[in-house]
């Protein structure tokens, strides 16, 4: 299983995303094996398909579900809407599923 935290530089939603997903790995009894990759500039941002900083994928995935048919990327924060509301960081059930959808693959 491949887990990538992708964000810029100055996230200020990239550390407690980063401890939210290790929890999770370690909860689950994986490894706490996670890339982290800063995105830089905007070539960076379209050959990642980055929609913004924190986005958390797990075998390539985005965690967000639904989250498809995106054409704009750039170097920029993130927003996410969980139950109505807007914030910085995936919503915790959704890297759970993400992950316990990717170990029931193994």
């Amino acid at each position: 299983m491949k887990v990538e935290l992708l964000y810029v530089r100055d996230c200020s939603n990239r550390l407690s995303t980063l401890q939210t997903v290790k929890d999770i790995l370690r909860e689950s009894g994986l490894p706490l094996d996670v890339a982290e990759i800063e995105i830089a500039t905007p070539s960076q941002a379209e050959s990642y398909a980055f929609p913004g900083s924190p986005t958390v994928r797990v075998d390539g995935g985005d965690v967000e579900p639904g989250l498809s048919g995106l054409t704009s990327f750039g170097v920029s924060c993130r927003s996410y809407v969980v139950n109505g509301k807007r914030q910085g960081v995936p919503d915790r059930e959704w890297i759970v599923k993400a992950i316990r959808s990717a170990q029931s693959q193994l």
